[in-house]
């Protein structure tokens, strides 16, 4: 009898992992969504934009370094992080004005990079032994100078022999191409759709480090690389704007905020889920949150100031009867290739440009209201909509924007 009973505890215990190994499977996605054809179109596009700004500048060539900067010029195609929390690369990318272009790195990288990532693009190799860069002598500074001779230089990072020109170069990605705004849209929705399901799948009692897990394990399923990370519960959300994961156990209320990216573009979204009713006093904010968010979308129209937006989203809370809130939390601003590539401040020298990518998150204590929107002539599109979310429908100068709701379960 009591080998029968053991049998039957190793069979539910074997099923029991089985099941929850089987919520999160490998899902087998393509690695790259742009055609051949999609993607020389848009090198060879983004290659006369740099030839422009080295003119501009008076630059001979211009160095990127910047993760985001090779994934970009590269049409996402090039990786070159190793260490991944660091925005610096482990090799560089020369482009000169004459439109030769070089990779210069070590052995360690070389192979992958020249046979994979940019196989095809152009690249010549200018390879240097590991131990010949260091902080004692750094050989690729010979190596630049060899190529660019009296030539000056330009760099996305601090290097020997150039001049940082990261914050010019970084207004180079903020159009979208269609080519890229195709990996955009379906990076939104892939991503929202992992966010979404785990909040489908969460259940009372986990606790915010096993939402962590689960989100991640999400993301990465899809071969996408979450950023950031904010799970929160109950009262931490009320508690905390950034709710990192501490460990509290979920009783009814549920945040997941991620950044998240592939091909160096990231995504943000958040969502909430609550179980049981969703609280008056809750449904209240929400619903004044997304008011805030629809002024916010009605707002980012090419060729308005930034600035603008703003000094116009204190009268936005102040009109939903929140009026300090605004102070608590930044408001978001340009995304594309950087988690954000600005937040709005006061006096921000920005405007918005037509086919640039943008994530608000107005937050009122409590909720927020998060989605990654592309601005364009004639009106935005919102990437991380995916039609299977409960929406709040806000009609701000006659016309309905649906905005993001909490789940209820």
């Amino acid at each position: 009898m009591w080998r029968k009973k053991f049998l039957l505890l190793m069979v539910l215990a074997f099923l029991l992992l089985w099941g929850c190994s089987a919520k999160i499977e490998w899902q087998n996605l393509p690695q790259y969504v742009n055609t051949e054809i999609e993607l020389k179109k848009e090198i060879e596009y983004k290659m006369k934009k740099v030839q422009s700004f080295l003119d501009q500048e008076g630059l001979a060539g211009i160095l990127l370094t910047q993760i985001r900067n090779v994934r970009w010029i590269t049409g996402g195609k090039a990786n070159t992080q190793i260490v991944l929390n660091k925005d610096v690369g482990a090799a560089s990318l020369l482009i000169m004005r004459d439109g030769k272009k070089y990779l210069i790195c070590n052995g360690s990288e070389a192979p992958r990079l020249m046979n994979e990532d940019l196989k095809g693009l152009g690249y010549e190799l200018k390879l240097y032994n590991w131990y010949e860069a260091n902080a004692v002598k750094d050989i690729r500074g010979e190596i630049i100078k060899k190529i660019a001779g009296d030539g000056v230089i330009g760099s996305d990072v601090d290097f020997p022999g150039t001049v940082n020109k990261a914050g010019e170069f970084s207004k180079l990605r903020f159009q979208l191409t269609e080519s890229e705004i195709k990996r955009y849209r379906w990076l939104g929705k892939e991503v929202t759709e992992s966010v979404e399901k785990v909040c489908r799948m969460i259940e009372p009692g986990m606790s915010e480090y096993e939402v962590e897990y689960l989100t991640a394990a999400e993301l990465r399923s899809r071969g996408i690389f979450p950023t950031v990370l904010l799970i929160g519960v109950d009262d931490r959300i009320f508690k905390y704007r950034h709710a990192l994961p501490g460990g509290a156990k979920l009783k009814k209320y549920a945040m997941v905020n991620v950044v998240a990216e592939k091909w160096g573009m990231p995504i943000a979204v958040t969502r909430f889920v609550c179980f049981g009713r969703v609280p008056d006093e809750l449904r209240k904010k929400l619903e004044a949150c997304a008011i805030v968010m629809s002024k916010f979308e009605e707002a980012t129209k090419p060729g308005k100031s930034l600035a603008e937006i703003f000094e116009e989203c204190k009268d936005w809370y102040a009109e939903v009867g929140y009026e300090n809130e605004w102070q608590k939390h930044h408001q978001g601003g340009a995304i594309g290739y950087n988690d954000r590539e600005y937040v709005i401040y006061p006096g921000i020298d920005e405007i918005v440009y037509d086919n640039q990518a943008f994530a608000w998150n107005p937050t009122i204590t409590g909720v927020k209201v998060e989605d990654t929107i592309i601005a364009k002539r004639g009106g935005f599109e919102v990437i991380t909509y995916t039609g299977n979310w409960p929406m709040v429908e806000v009609k701000v100068n006659g016309k309905v924007y649906k905005q993001p709701g909490i789940l209820e379960r």
